[in-house]
Order: C-alpha cells, then structure tokens, then sequence
C-alpha cells in the first residue's frame, strides 16, 4: 500500500482534503521507521487485492474517534479511492445499513462477473484477472460482514486491540 496506492498522487490529493491521517506501524523489528522490502513493478501487480490483511487496516474514524468503517489487505488505487468515497457517507446513525447494503452489493457485483464470463470458471485464479477481480470483491465484501464490524467503537480501542494481536508475533 505504502509504494503503490498511498504513493498516488490521486490517493494522497482525496486523503489530504477530506480525511485526517495517522499511521500505526506494529512491526518494531523493523531496521528503521518507515523501512519496507522493495518490490517488482512485477511483483506489485501480481499482488492479490485484498492481500495482507493480517498487517495492513485501513480505519475510517468520525470526527470524535468513533470507528466507521474498516477494511484490511492491500488495495489499488481505484479501488481504496471508492472505498474512502464510500466511507465519506457514512455516519454513526446510518454506518449498519449502508455497510450492508454495500456488502450485498459487492457479493452481487462477484456473481455477475463470473456469470458474465463463464470462460474463466475453470481457470486458476492467478491466471485470471476475471477471477482476481471476482476474488478481491468477495473479500471486500467480508469486511462488511456485520460480526466483522467494528464500527462504534473508539478508535483507542481499535488501536489498542490490533497492539495486543501483534504482542508475539514474529515479523519477518
């Protein structure tokens, strides 16, 4: 996300005008702030959307700290962009519904894709970008399940929460 989306001057322009930004880096073994392996142009357009999820959240808090919405992994640029645009609307009162609707409405955009390309059932997923897209919104979707919802909670909380998940595990 560091080298690819948030390095869009797109990205950088919509965060910088509508949101307040922060960075919680969990990963102290790093060798110094900021550090990342360096990858491919190659290997960052293989990557999976969606990827990563286990290190990288991205949180869209209210004004008075309450969480909104949230989504984990790695995602492109036109996709993180409809996200943040997404999360704009969302307020404490009318978070629930929205995020549900939108959860249904991204499982029903997976289903009409591979409906409307059956050629690519039968292929691995990697081979396809059909089935990646399919793949990325079916776990774009899972981030608005409601038992995945953190929304309404202070975002201390949330940050509190993701420091003790990290306590222990190994970072290579």
């Amino acid at each position: 996300m560091r080298t690819v989306t948030f390095a869009d001057p797109k990205v950088v322009d919509f965060l910088n005008k509508r949101f307040v930004v922060t960075w919680n880096n969990h990963s102290h073994e790093r060798p110094a702030a900021g550090q990342q392996a360096p990858y491919s142009s190659a290997e960052i357009a293989a990557y999976p959307e969606g990827g990563g999820g286990n290190n990288l959240v991205t949180v869209i808090a209210a004004p008075d700290g309450t969480v909104l919405n949230s989504f984990p992994g790695y995602w492109t640029v036109e996709t993180f962009l409809q996200e943040l645009d997404f999360s704009l609307g969302l307020t404490r009162e009318n978070a629930a519904g929205r995020r549900a609707e939108r959860m249904h409405s991204l499982q029903d955009q997976a289903a009409k894709l591979l409906k409307s390309n059956p050629e690519e059932a039968g292929k691995r997923i990697k081979d396809s970008p059909v089935l990646r897209r399919k793949a990325a919104l079916e776990l774009l979707a899972l981030c608005y399940q409601p038992a995945l919802l953190l929304e309404n909670q202070p975002i201390e909380s949330l940050l509190a929460t993701f420091a003790e998940r990290s306590r222990g595990r190994v970072f290579v």
